[in-house]
């Protein structure tokens, strides 16, 4: 497994090769939502759609469907070899898919803007369709130099940030820890880009709760529908 590095940040890049089959399953969801979500009138003036902001039923669980379980396996992989890399072998860690939610940057002009995604541990890109020899549409990494992973307890001397750009290129994988600031520098391309976007939750196993690590979640106790004794 290759590591490219946004210095000393660990920020995960690698090609992958789905069979054709698999690559155009995946690309078919992607017509499917762009074709009848990006073309409702209520979005068409948008310059991108991301599912998971759309708050409509199933658009960020992309991740149970059948056309997807090919990449779920990819990043099972490559999630493992990372944390690996980073805590060690015996890290003794779960991950879990929170969500996960194609993503449309739209012909000429397509920008999504700074932000984290607060809710889970480590996100991921993989895109889906680019144009050949585009590289525009980057992944833009920004962090102060005191930049600090606290959700992913990640060591201060692997987590001090100045930022760094990642081309997009069909069928890469990017994975970072999801409380790096990141945004999509504006798209100009002749068709759509599609991309598929996952937030991870990395917790102890169950029964195995340790300090400044997220319980599993067979271990928390739903306070709704508690009431008075």
């Amino acid at each position: 497994m290759a590591f490219h590095w946004l210095f000393p940040t660990p920020v995960l890049q690698v090609d992958l090769t789905p069979e054709a089959g698999v690559a155009a399953a995946m690309d078919a969801e992607l017509v499917t939502f762009d074709r009848e979500v990006f073309a409702h009138p209520e979005f068409s003036d948008r310059n991108n759609l991301t599912g998971d902001l759309l708050g409509r039923a199933g658009l960020d669980q992309v991740h149970r469907l059948e056309a997807f379980q090919w990449l779920n396996r990819q990043l099972a992989l490559h999630v493992s070899g990372f944390l690996q890399e980073l805590l060690g072998p015996a890290h003794g860690l779960e991950v879990h898919i929170q969500k996960a939610w194609p993503v449309v940057c739209a012909q000429e002009g397509g920008t999504i803007e700074p932000h984290t995604h607060r809710n889970a541990q480590l996100s991921a890109v993989f895109y889906l369709r680019t144009e050949a020899d585009n590289a525009t549409g980057e992944l833009e990494f920004q962090a102060p130099e005191d930049y600090f992973s606290h959700v992913m307890a990640i060591p201060y001397r692997d987590a001090a940030a100045s930022g760094g750009v990642f081309a997009p290129k069909q069928h890469r994988l990017l994975l970072f820890p999801s409380d790096l600031t990141h945004r999509v520098t504006p798209y100009e391309g002749s068709s759509p880009r599609y991309s598929v976007s996952y937030d991870l939750a990395i917790t102890t196993p169950p029964g195995e709760g340790r300090e400044m690590r997220m319980p599993h979640p067979m271990d928390w106790v739903p306070l709704s529908g508690m009431g008075p004794a």
